[in-house]
């Protein structure tokens, strides 16, 4: 019977694949009609983001400058202003997803003997995943609580996956790159917007919110709540690190120098990151570190001149648009309060919540010793979103279990409560490897445009170190978890590439 079923001519496959594709459009049509008449905006978007995306699921390089843009550049401002539109980046995030089944069908078929071996980080990144998502099996929080943590965890990692599978072009890739570079150079109209019209705007505001934190550039805010101006400060740095490695290979000279610079860094002046005054000198030394000994002098005078550029930042940050209870802060009042609540015992969101000194120990406390198989594994993803976040009114388990703590402040903290010692060194092996691959891609690179990319790549994986440490936006901020993939995504397409990129 089965052999007749399949010798039978009207079921033979070229019969069949008209008939299963129309069934599937069909029920494909029947679903989008039931999402558009629901009015749920975040579904419309979801559906909307799938059908796209698939559309393009063999067109990668399209899908990744739809999210590059679509993230990076008009997301932030559109929600900022209609905050109604805020779910359009639920579409971005869909293509995130579907750019995984791209890597995946590539990395199948790919036969290219010419290319180098996949990156380790790679692969540990792909360990992390799947140690994330087969950790949600143990879990106590709810199927909802797992959908939305997959979402924030991982809605770009195809950035990344699909940069170290295709075989993309150095023409198409060097496209990307200035793009960003253009993108780096349109922050300050955009942040001097925001400075000198929103901020006067949010100076009557509760308490809790901060006006100059909504000086973001493209990046997401809420002008009636808080922004994302680190990632802001992680971009232009990396950026501007780029540019100071064009200088050293001597593809930027003259004029173009200070021009692009000072473009590309005067939105550090006027928001108030202090970020940057972690970032901006551990970038400039990834870009010069090997002057130590080929250029002794110049590399102690170029110190001088970062500590004191450096130090005018924290006077800036500190006197400038610091603001309490509507009077501006004194120099030894602002640093006071900084170092409460950074290295002191005052919440950073509050008198009941953590900082960034005693979130990770808090976390060992609540584990050592009566908890020991959280401390290894975790809670679940989610298990720290905040009931105002990502999961609603609900929030995770743990940050139901600790209200107003906001123990997940930090995206090591985050990844500790959720996956526990194991998720957390997976992670960071996973950044630690990137290293060591862009350093032996500096090592390896050709004088010219090749070095000064490898040097920037470096820069970047270098940076997301204390980027962990600081804030949890590499887990919850769309603009920096398309960074950070696409950063790794470079590096991994870097390290596998048949031919050097030249500009």
């Amino acid at each position: 019977m089965i052999d007749w079923l399949r010798s039978h001519p009207a079921l033979s496959a070229h019969r069949l694949a008209p008939i299963v594709v129309l069934v599937v459009f069909l029920g494909a049509a029947a679903a989008g009609g039931v999402v558009v008449a629901s009015g749920n905006i975040v579904l419309i978007g979801l559906a909307v983001g799938t059908i796209i995306g698939t559309l393009l699921l063999n067109a990668a390089g399209i899908v990744i400058w739809t999210v590059l843009v679509g993230t990076l550049l008009v997301a932030g401002p559109l929600a900022m202003h209609v905050p109604a539109l805020g779910r359009i980046q639920w579409i971005f995030s869909v293509m995130g997803f579907l750019l995984i089944g791209a890597a995946m069908l590539h990395a199948g078929a790919d036969r290219d003997i010419r290319r180098g071996p996949m990156p380790a980080f790679v692969i540990l990144a792909l360990l992390f995943m799947t140690y994330a998502i087969a950790m949600l099996t143990v879990s106590d929080g709810s199927l909802a609580q797992a959908a939305s943590a997959i979402k924030r965890y991982f809605q770009y990692y195809g950035l990344m996956f699909a940069l170290a599978t295709i075989a993309f072009v150095p023409r198409k890739v060097f496209g990307w790159l200035k793009f960003l570079f253009a993108l780096a150079l349109i922050q300050l109209p955009f942040t001097l917007y925001q400075f000198f019209v929103l901020v006067p705007q949010r100076q009557n505001m509760p308490r809790s919110v901060v006006p100059v934190d909504i000086v973001v550039g493209t990046f997401e805010g809420q002008i009636d709540a808080g922004g994302n101006s680190n990632a802001m400060v992680f971009f232009v740095v990396l950026v501007g690190a780029g540019i100071l490695a064009l200088y050293r290979e001597s593809l930027l000279k003259g004029w173009k120098l200070p021009v692009a610079l000072g473009l590309c860094l005067a939105p550090l002046v006027v928001g108030e990151t202090k970020t940057a005054m972690v970032l901006l000198p551990l970038a400039l030394l990834v870009i010069f570190i090997d002057n130590v000994r080929r250029r002794p002098a110049a590399f102690a005078a170029g110190t001088v001149v970062a500590s004191f550029l450096t130090a005018g930042l924290g006077y800036l940050y500190l006197v400038g648009p610091a603001v309490n209870d509507g009077r501006v802060m004194s120099l030894e009042r602002a640093i006071e309060t900084n170092l409460e609540y950074n290295i002191g015992t005052q919440g950073y969101l509050g008198n009941s919540s953590l900082n960034r000194s005693n979130v990770i120990p808090f976390w060992w406390s609540q584990h050592v010793p009566r908890d020991y198989p959280g401390l290894v594994a975790g809670h679940g993803l989610g298990s720290t979103a905040q009931r105002t976040g990502a999961m609603g009114e609900s929030g995770g388990e743990m940050d139901r279990k600790y209200p107003g703590m906001y123990i997940g402040l930090t995206t090591a903290s985050a990844l500790l409560w959720d996956l526990g010692v194991v998720g957390f060194s997976l992670y960071m092996l996973m950044i630690g490897a990137a290293i060591v691959t862009a350093i032996g891609l500096v090592r390896k690179a050709a004088p010219g445009f090749d070095r000064a990319f490898c040097r920037t790549l470096l820069a970047g994986a270098v940076l997301l170190v204390p980027m962990v440490f600081h804030s949890d936006m590499m887990i919850i901020a769309p603009s920096m978890q398309v960074l950070t993939a696409f950063l790794l995504g470079l590096i991994a397409w870097r390290a596998r590439a048949s031919t050097r990129p030249a500009a």
